[in-house]
C-alpha cells in the first residue's frame, strides 16, 4: 500500500463526533505539514518520529480493511486474512457506510491511481 493512500485515508476525515471535532490549529498545522512533504522518504521519517510503529502499522491496516470491505469481502474473510479483530473491521464499516466520506474519498483516488506516484 501506498503511504499517500494513507496519508488520503487520514487527512481526509472530519467531526470525530457530533460534539467534537478534528479541526482545530493544531490538527490544520499538522495536516498542511503533511501535504507539503516532498517524498515518501519524508513523509516515512515523518511518521516515524509522531507516531509509534504499531500507531501506523494500525493506520494502515484499517485502510487495509476498508479496501477490503469495498471489494465486497465480509467480516469473518478480513478477519482470517489480516487478524483485525471484528470490533475494527465494525468500526471500519461503520465509517465507510455512515462516516464523513474520508475512506471512500481515499479508495476512490487510490483506486484511480491518484495515490500513487
Amino acid at each position: 500500500m501506498r503511504l499517500q493512500t494513507i496519508l488520503l485515508f487520514w487527512s481526509a476525515g472530519g467531526k470525530v463526533d457530533s460534539m467534537n471535532t478534528l479541526h482545530s490549529q493544531a490538527t490544520d498545522n499538522l495536516i498542511q505539514t503533511i501535504l507539503s512533504m516532498d517524498s515518501e522518504e519524508q513523509l516515512y521519517a515523518f511518521f516515524e518520529d509522531v507516531c509509534t510503529i504499531n500507531e501506523f502499522k494500525d493506520m494502515a491496516q484499517r485502510f487495509e480493511v476498508a479496501l477490503m470491505l469495498d471489494q465486497g469481502m465480509n467480516y469473518q474473510q478480513i478477519a482470517a486474512k489480516t487478524n483485525v479483530s471484528t470490533a475494527t473491521i465494525s468500526r471500519v464499516s461503520r465509517c465507510l457506510n455512515y462516516g464523513n466520506g474520508g475512506y471512500k474519498c481515499a479508495i476512490e483516488k487510490f483506486k484511480k491511481g491518484e495515490a500513487v506516484e
